[in-house]
């Protein structure tokens, strides 16, 4: 009886190790494709290597984005004996070194790698490049093992990208346009200067700034590019193109008068008027002194068709194919649509709409002898060794106006600001042109005027007989200073001084002349913050008069302003003040010596950053201080 058991025990035994042999047979055998599979799935992984993104650089390829590396915390890592270390993995990050320069035109990267705003987002798919990947295997914990090689394909670099900006320019525009912001009380303001002769944008500037390496700003639509999405009716700027028609359809001459009617004129039961009235004047100065009425009704000599084909012809209401995102088209209605006044209104700017990139390539049409060019943004593409890609040449669009238009409209522009509404910007040094423009803004809901809140603008160009560059400067709801020539133009001339004041600029050594000046003059130094026997001191070097006016020690005004040429019979009148009511005095384009030495009696705490020349200051200038104060100074590369 126990045999039996015994050998039923091993026959079972011996059913049950064949049966394991057969399974284990199964698995590796048979089944073995399949549980490797298996395996592979769980412990290796498919990984995305991604490429690195492309750079992005000015026309004289100085870094404006770059890529940075990040330590970022990994898991633990086991090499091929199994032993543990921890380890930290790298990732690329975008970095603008330069801050807020242009950083609405450059926009950001989001986290997952791919662009977001401004140029960023739309060149992605050539500065991202093409993603490769590799397998990693790991086991249970989750622990990689190095030195394993299964398929992979590498990444493909993206392609860095040159734009046209210029980033010495770009400071140059940012710095005036904010300090003609705050000047004016305004909301916002934009500065675009471009070459006319290449379309090449050399400057696009919009405050308030935004920061893409903090993606901040002052504002909630910081990081907008106003140059591109702000639609707004231009004003008097626009008479240029108004100009532009008339006279290539000669049905007027810069001579000819028009009436203005003194300043009240009625059209289509309307009344038009103009802050200035005039009587009899010549075309020439109706554009300078910006009379409405002269325009209204020099406007009716053309025909509402060509007139809207010379509009359409300047690029207004369509698109201009820059390459930066949102750009808006403006708004320009057919000729089927215009009412009875809409012709004579849009002679002077109304009733139309249309971006600060249109207008300012509008007005480079001009400059550079009736052409309109193709704003370009991106002049060429190089591979992560400099070597050029892809060079992308200037385009023209079309042709606008004979030469011979365009030197009459230029002509009638340098009027404007020789004795014109932009008198106050004329230089000794260099001949501009320009026009001014003042507009009541639209309530985007009820389509009607609000009254008391403008855009100011003014559009200039230098030298007139060749203009070198085209600037606009548009101000958003000025508060202080309405009218363009007041709030907008000094913008410019601060823009064009800065130039200038660097003879090794290329725009300086082409726009800048000799200026003839009597032998016995001499320029009014900055005397303010000076004490009233420092001041004395410096004007004796000058060998000019000095006297004063009010009690005190301190200089808090002068007349004539600084930088004001004089002759040697000229006075100087200096206003002196407490040392209890000292201002700051401006410091704009000072060195580094001569703010501290004219803060040396106001008794501040002064730190400063940088090198070159004064380009911030904080307080602010005008700003009362006070002994033991801290004043911040900023500088940089200013022109």
């Amino acid at each position: 009886m126990a045999n039996k058991r015994i050998l039923t025990l091993g026959f079972l035994l011996a059913i049950a190790w064949f049966g394991m042999i057969a399974r284990v047979a199964w698995v590796q055998v048979v089944k073995s494709g399949y549980y490797q599979e298996m395996a592979s799935s769980q412990s290796i992984r498919r990984n995305v290597v991604a490429p690195k993104r492309g750079e992005i650089l000015d026309r004289d390829l100085q870094k404006l984005v770059v890529n940075a590396d990040v330590e970022l915390e990994s898991g633990a890592f086991s090499d091929a004996k199994g032993n543990v270390t921890n380890a930290r993995m790298r990732k690329l990050s975008r970095v603008c070194p330069q801050g807020f320069l242009a950083g609405q035109v450059l926009g950001t990267v989001g986290k997952d790698g791919y662009g977001q705003l401004g140029l960023e987002y739309f060149l992605d798919k050539e500065l991202r490049g093409t993603d490769g990947w590799k397998y990693l295997r790991h086991d249970v914990k989750n622990h990689y093992y190095p030195g394993f090689e299964e398929k992979q394909k590498a990444a493909i670099n993206g392609t860095n990208v040159v734009l046209t900006l210029d980033s010495k320019l770009q400071e140059i525009t940012e710095h005036a346009l904010e300090r003609g912001v705050q000047k004016a009380g305004a909301k916002q303001g934009v500065a675009i200067i471009v070459d006319p002769y290449s379309g090449d944008i050399l400057a696009m500037a919009n405050y308030p700034f935004y920061n893409p390496n903090t993606r901040d700003g002052e504002d909630k639509d910081a990081w907008k590019n106003q140059a591109v999405v702000k639609v707004y009716e231009p004003g008097s700027t626009f008479k240029i193109i108004t100009s532009s028609a008339l006279l290539e359809e000669k049905l007027i001459k810069p001579t000819d008068s028009l009436d203005g009617e003194n300043g009240q004129y009625k059209i289509s039961g309307q009344i038009i008027r103009d802050t200035h009235p005039r009587g009899r004047i010549s075309f020439t100065d109706a554009l300078a002194y910006s009379s409405n009425i002269c325009f209204a009704k020099a406007s009716t000599r053309l025909k509402p068709e060509t007139f809207y084909k010379y509009i359409r012809s300047f690029g207004f209401g369509m698109k201009s194919g820059v390459g930066l995102p949102a750009e808006e088209s403006g708004v320009l209605k057919s000729v089927g649509e215009w009412s009875g006044r809409t012709q004579a209104t849009i002679a002077f700017g109304h009733e139309i709409s249309t971006t600060p990139l249109q207008v300012v390539m509008a007005a480079a049409a001009i400059a550079n002898g009736g052409m309109l060019m193709k704003p370009r943004i991106v002049k060429a593409w190089t591979d992560n060794n400099g070597q050029m890609v892809q060079d992308l040449p200037p385009r023209a669009v079309r042709r606008v106006m004979s030469e011979a238009t365009a030197d009459q409209v230029k002509a009638m522009m340098a009027a404007v600001v020789e004795y014109g509404t932009a008198a106050d910007i004329k230089s000794d040094r260099i001949a501009l042109a320009g026009k001014t423009g003042t507009a009541e803004k639209i309530d985007a809901e009820t389509g009607k005027y609000v009254h008391g809140l403008f855009n100011s603008s003014f559009l200039g160009m230098a030298p007139v007989d060749r203009p070198e560059f085209v600037c606009l400067v548009l101000l958003d709801e000025p508060s202080l200073f309405k009218y363009g020539g007041q709030s907008a133009a000094p913008i410019f001339r601060e823009i064009v001084d800065r130039v200038l004041a660097n003879p090794d600029y290329p725009l300086a050594r082409r726009a800048s002349k000799p200026v003839e000046v009597a032998s016995d003059s001499a320029v009014v130094p900055d005397l303010l913050g000076y004490r009233y026997a420092d001041a004395k001191q410096v004007m004796s070097g000058t060998r000019r008069g000095m006297k004063s006016e009010g009690a005190g020690e301190v200089v808090l005004a002068q007349a004539p302003r600084p930088g004001t040429r004089v002759r040697s019979s000229d006075t100087v009148v200096v206003s002196l003040g407490a040392l209890d009511s000292r201002l700051m005095p401006d410091l704009n384009n000072n060195t580094l010596r001569d703010a501290l030495l004219k803060l040396k009696n106001l008794g501040l705490d002064v730190e400063y950053t940088g090198t070159g020349r004064i380009i911030r200051q904080e307080p602010a200038m005008g700003a009362p201080v006070k002994a033991g104060q801290k004043c911040t100074l900023t500088l940089g590369w200013m022109g």
